[in-house]
C-alpha cells in the first residue's frame, strides 16, 4: 500500500540555501539600477516609485532592499529610507480615489453589465439586451484595459485609426457576424468614453512627487506600465531581474491517472517540506488538479497559502445565493425543479422534519409531482421585525412567491435581500468570509452604486425591469467573474500556490509543477474575446505568437529554480497523453535528473479477512409477502433481510427524465382504463377511439415522453389485433389492477412444531380475463403486462419453479383451474408468453413458502447468495458488501 509521507516528518536537512545568494545577487542587481537611477537624477526615495509587476513582490522586494541598504547602497538606502513600491493598481489607488461614472467601466461584473445594456438600448438593441450583455461585457474589459494604457490626450487619435483599420462593415441585417461587430463597435466607443482609475498617474499633478520612475520588467507584457514609463521618460528607466544563470534540479514524474497525479504531486512537496526546502510553490495550472494537491496537504497540516483564489460560484456561500433564486422557478413539471427546492431549503434554517417530510414525498412520487404542492405544505420560517422587534412567520411559498414578479434592478437587491434575511441564509453569509464577499459583489450593501449606474435620481427609479430569469443570470455573472481568496494569517508558508508568472523574482526553495500534460499547459494560450487577426493587430492586442512567446520565458524561467518537479498524467480515460509541448522543447536542449524514485512511502497492512455477512431474522417475523419481495427472498435471502424485513430503502433519484420504467406504467394505466370503459360501454365504440381517447387523457406532458408518443400508434395497432385474436378464443375482459389479499396457513415444518402462524399474501393483478363460452366457461386467464423482450418473458417461465410472479398471483387468485401468461407489448408485434404449468408452480410455490418462512422463523441464516444481474442491480449491495468478501 502506497502513503503520502506527513509534512510532520523531522527535516533530514535544516536547510537547502546554496541557491540563495545567487538570488540575492539578482535582487542586488535590479536595486543598483535603481541606485544608478536615482543617483543620476539626484532622486529622493520618497519621490521615488518602483513599479512592480505584481502585489506580491512588494514584500521581497522590501526585504532586499533593506539587505542592499545594509551590504552598502545609497545613502537613503543606508538610513532606512526605501523607495515608494508600487504596482499600478497600488499607485493609483494611492495618488487618488476615482468613483466611476454611470457609463464608465469599472471592470465589476454586475454594474458593467448594466451599464451594457444602457450602451446597448443607445445602439437599439435593447430587445437583445439578455443575448449580449454578457458577451459586451468581456469585450468591454479586455479592450478597457487595452485604452487605460493609452494616456488620455491620446485616445481620440487612437480610436480613429482603430475605427478606420477594423473591418466593421458587416453589421447589415442578416449577416452571422452582424452581433459580432455590433458588439465590437459598442466595446471599442465605450472603451474610449470610459474613464479609468489609471488616468490619474498621467496627470501633470504628478510633477512635483515624482523625481525618479523605475519599472521592474515582469515575465508577461504590461502595457500600462510601458505606457508610464513612455509617459514619464524624463524621470523613468527599466530595471530588469535576471534570474540566476545556473540550471535547477529538474525531476520528471509520470502519473497514471488524476487521482495519482494529485498524489504525487502532494507527495513531492511534502518531501521538500520534510528536507527544509521551504518556502515551496506549487503551480496553479489546473483549478481540479490543484484543489486535489490543496486538500491533501491542508488534511497533513501544512501551512499553506492561496493568492489564486476560485470563483464565488464555487463558493459554498455562492451556492446558497443562488439554490435561493432557482428554487423561486419551482414548477411541479420543471426539470430539475424539485433538486433546486431541496437544495434551497437545506441552506435555510427550515425545520429539517418537515423538509425530510418534502424530500420523502417527492421521492415517493418520483415524477409524478402533480400532488407534490408546496403552497399546501407547512414549512414556515420565523422572521423578527425590526420594527416592532417582533416575530413573524413566512411561508416558504411566500417568499418564493414574492421573487416571481419582475422588477426593477434595485427592487430585486432589495428583494433578494429580504428574502436570505427571511429564510435564515443572511446570518449565514455574514459570518463567512466567502459569503460577505458574495454579498459585496451584488452589492447588498451599496444599493447607492447601483443606483448610480441606473442614473437614478432623488429617487426616481429608471423605467427598466428585469424578471426573474434575467436576475437570476445577472447573479450568476456576478458570482462567475469574482474571486475569493482565504484570508490568511500564516506569516512564514510552507507552500504558496499561485500562477507561474509569478515564481519569478521570489525565493522559493523547490517548485512543483503538476498537470504539465498537452492538454492542461498546451504550447500557448488561447487568445481571449472573438477577435480576428487583423482585428488583434489593428487594436494592439497581444497575438497569438506574443502570448506563445510569453509562456515560453515563464516556463524558462521557472525551471530555474533550485529544485522544481515536473508531473504530468500519461492517459485520461482511454486517450493516452503526451507532456506539455513547453516541456518537449525544453528537454530537447536540456537534461532532466534521473526518474525519482516514487515519493510516497510504501507501508505495509496487516490483512484481515472479511466475511460474508450471515444475519439472522430471530425477532423478525414475516407476517406478509408480495410477489417481489418473496422474488427477493428465493433471488438472495440477505436482500429480503436488509430491504423487507428492516425495511431498508434506496432513496430514488429525483429525476424527472421519462424512461423505459415510466412507459410501462403509463402503458398499464391506459390499457386498464380502456378494458373498463370498453366493459362499461354498453354498445362497443370504435376501439382505436376508445384507445386514443385513453390515451390522451393519461398522457404525460414532458418533452422526454416525446419518442414514446411517437411509436403509439404502432404500439395501439399491434395490441388491437392481438386482443381481437384473444377474444375470438372465448375470453373476455373481467378485471383490471386487481387487488388481492390471502391469508396463507403455513404448514410443512412450522405445522409438525406445533406454531401456528399465517403469513398475509398480497398483490396487484394486472388482468385477469374469464373464458365466455363452453365447458369451461368462467375459468380465470391471469395476465401480466410486460415492455421486455419476448426473450426475455420466455426466459421467466421456461422453468415454472423458478417464475414467481405468476404462480404468486395464481395462489393470489385463489382458484383451481387457471391460465397465466405474460402479455408482451412491443412496438411491432403482441403476443402471449404462457406458463403452461401454472398450477404445479403455484403449489411448488407455496410450499416454498411454507419451508422457507419455518427457516427463518428458526433462525437460519440469510447468507447473501445473489449471482449475477441480481447484484449488479441491487439497493443492498452496498451492505453486503460482496467485492470486499475474502472468505
Amino acid at each position: 500500500m502506497i502513503d503520502i509521507p506527513s509534512s510532520q516528518t523531522t527535516p533530514t536537512v535544516t536547510a537547502n540555501l546554496a541557491w540563495l545568494p545567487a538570488w540575492e545577487q539578482a535582487w542586488a542587481d535590479v536595486w543598483a539600477q535603481v541606485d544608478a537611477h536615482m543617483q543620476a537624477l539626484g532622486a529622493h526615495p520618497a519621490r521615488t516609485v518602483v513599479l512592480l509587476p505584481f502585489f506580491q513582490l512588494q514584500a521581497v522586494a522590501r526585504d532586499t532592499a533593506h539587505l542592499q541598504g545594509a551590504l552598502g547602497g545609497t545613502q537613503g538606502f543606508a538610513r532606512g529610507f526605501l523607495p515608494r513600491l508600487e504596482t499600478t493598481k497600488s499607485w493609483s489607488q494611492r495618488v487618488g480615489h476615482f468613483m466611476p461614472g454611470p457609463l464608465d467601466i469599472s471592470f465589476d461584473a454586475g454594474l458593467d453589465s448594466l451599464r451594457a445594456n444602457a450602451w446597448l438600448r443607445r445602439a437599439g438593441l435593447a430587445t437583445k439586451q439578455a443575448m449580449l450583455s454578457g458577451a459586451l461585457v468581456q469585450t468591454a474589459h479586455q479592450l478597457g484595459a487595452l485604452v487605460a494604457a493609452i494616456p488620455p490626450d491620446q485616445r481620440g487619435a487612437w480610436a480613429l485609426q482603430a475605427r478606420e483599420q477594423m473591418v466593421l462593415g458587416v453589421e447589415q441585417s442578416g449577416s452571422p457576424l452582424m452581433y459580432e461587430a455590433a458588439l465590437a463597435r459598442i466595446a471599442l466607443e465605450w472603451a474610449v468614453a470610459s474613464r479609468y482609475a489609471s488616468d490619474v498617474l498621467f496627470s501633470d499633478a504628478l510633477h512635483g512627487s515624482l523625481d525618479a520612475l523605475v519599472v521592474v520588467q515582469g515575465l508577461q507584457a504590461n502595457p500600462l506600465a510601458s505606457a508610464l514609463a513612455q509617459h514619464w521618460q524624463a524621470v523613468s528607466t527599466t530595471a530588469v531581474w535576471v534570474a540566476p544563470q545556473g540550471r535547477g534540479h529538474v525531476a520528471l514524474h509520470t502519473a497514471d491517472s488524476a487521482h495519482d497525479e494529485a498524489d504525487r504531486a502532494s507527495a513531492c512537496v511534502l518531501q521538500h517540506i520534510s528536507q527544509g526546502r521551504v518556502p515551496v510553490a506549487l503551480a496553479a495550472v489546473d483549478r481540479v488538479t490543484t484543489r486535489r494537491i490543496s486538500a491533501t496537504l491542508a488534511l497533513q497540516g501544512v501551512a499553506l497559502q492561496d493568492e489564486t483564489g476560485w470563483k464565488l460560484s464555487t463558493t459554498r456561500a455562492g451556492a446558497s445565493v443562488m439554490a435561493l433564486l432557482r428554487a423561486a422557478r419551482w414548477r411541479a413539471d420543471h426539470s430539475g425543479a424539485q433538486d433546486a427546492l431541496l437544495d434551497w431549503l437545506k441552506h435555510t434554517n427550515a425545520p429539517m422534519g418537515q423538509v425530510n417530510i418534502l424530500e420523502e414525498q417527492l421521492r415517493r412520487e418520483n415524477r409524478d409531482f402533480s400532488d407534490v404542492n408546496i403552497e399546501k405544505l407547512a414549512i414556515n420560517f420565523i422572521v423578527n421585525e425590526a420594527a416592532t422587534n417582533a416575530p413573524s412567520t413566512v411561508s416558504a411559498a411566500q417568499l418564493l412567491g414574492s421573487l416571481r414578479a419582475s422588477r426593477s434592478p434595485l427592487q430585486w437587491l432589495d428583494s433578494l435581500q429580504g428574502a436570505l434575511q427571511a429564510s435564515g441564509q443572511w446570518g449565514a453569509l455574514m459570518a463567512d468570509a466567502a459569503g460577505r464577499d458574495c454579498v459585496q459583489a451584488l452589492h447588498l450593501l451599496q444599493p447607492d452604486l447601483v443606483a448610480q449606474v441606473l442614473g437614478e435620481v432623488q429617487g426616481q427609479v429608471q423605467n427598466s425591469s428585469m424578471s426573474l430569469a434575467e436576475f437570476t443570470a445577472w447573479v450568476s455573472d456576478c458570482l462567475e467573474n469574482a474571486s475569493f481568496k482565504l484570508p490568511s494569517d500564516i506569516a512564514q508558508p510552507q507552500v504558496v500556490v499561485l500562477p507561474l508568472a509569478q515564481v519569478m523574482a521570489r525565493p522559493f526553495a523547490a517548485l512543483v509543477i503538476a498537470a504539465a500534460d498537452e492538454q492542461r499547459l498546451g504550447a500557448s494560450p488561447e487568445p481571449v474575446g472573438h477577435w480576428s487577426s487583423a482585428q488583434r493587430q489593428a487594436l494592439g492586442l497581444p497575438s497569438r505568437s506574443a502570448l506563445a512567446a510569453e509562456l515560453e520565458q515563464v516556463w524558462q524561467s521557472a525551471l530555474r529554480a533550485p529544485r522544481v518537479d515536473v508531473l504530468w498524467r500519461v492517459a485520461e480515460g482511454e486517450q493516452a497523453l503526451q507532456p506539455s509541448p513547453l516541456l518537449q522543447r525544453w528537454l530537447l536542449t536540456h537534461t532532466a535528473s534521473p526518474s525519482p524514485a516514487d515519493p510516497r512511502h510504501e507501508i505495509t497492512v496487516p490483512v484481515v479477512p472479511t466475511h460474508a455477512p450471515q444475519p439472522a431474522a430471530h425477532a423478525l417475523r414475516i407476517t406478509s409477502l408480495s410477489a417481489s419481495s418473496y422474488s427477493d427472498l428465493r433471488t438472495c435471502p440477505y436482500r429480503f433481510f436488509a430491504l423487507r424485513l428492516l425495511g431498508l430503502q434506496d432513496a430514488p433519484e429525483l429525476d424527472s427524465e421519462v424512461d423505459k420504467r415510466d412507459f410501462g406504467s403509463w402503458l398499464h394505466s391506459v390499457l386498464a382504463d380502456f378494458h373498463v370503459r370498453r366493459k362499461a360501454g354498453g354498445q362497443a365504440p370504435a376501439d382505436a377511439a376508445l384507445l386514443d381517447q385513453c390515451a390522451h387523457d393519461k398522457r404525460l406532458q414532458d418533452a422526454g415522453f416525446v419518442p414514446f408518443a411517437a411509436a403509439w400508434p404502432q404500439v395501439r395497432q399491434s395490441y388491437l389485433l392481438w386482443l381481437a385474436q384473444h377474444e375470438a378464443e372465448g375470453w373476455q375482459f373481467d378485471q383490471a389492477e386487481l387487488e388481492r389479499s390471502l391469508p396463507h396457513a403455513l404448514g410443512g415444518a412450522m405445522e409438525a412444531s406445533g406454531v401456528q402462524a399465517k403469513v398475509q399474501l398480497k398483490g396487484r393483478l394486472d388482468r385477469v380475463d374469464r373464458l365466455s363460452r363452453g365447458p369451461e366457461a368462467g375459468t380465470a386467464y391471469v395476465l401480466d403486462y410486460k415492455t421486455e423482450s419476448v426473450q426475455t418473458s420466455k426466459d421467466r417461465v421456461k422453468n415454472p419453479h423458478e417464475d414467481t410472479q405468476l404462480a404468486f398471483y395464481a395462489a393470489l387468485l385463489g382458484e383451481d383451474d387457471i391460465h397465466a401468461a405474460y402479455v408482451n407489448l412491443a412496438e411491432r408485434t403482441c403476443s402471449l408468453t404462457a406458463q403452461t404449468q401454472i398450477m404445479d408452480a403455484r403449489d411448488a410455490l407455496l410450499g416454498g413458502i411454507d419451508a422457507d418462512v419455518a427457516r427463518i422463523h428458526a433462525g437460519h441464516a440469510m447468507p447473501a447468495l445473489g449471482e449475477g444481474a441480481a447484484c449488479d442491480y441491487c439497493a443492498a449491495r452496498g451492505m453486503c458488501r460482496k467485492d470486499m468478501w475474502t472468505l
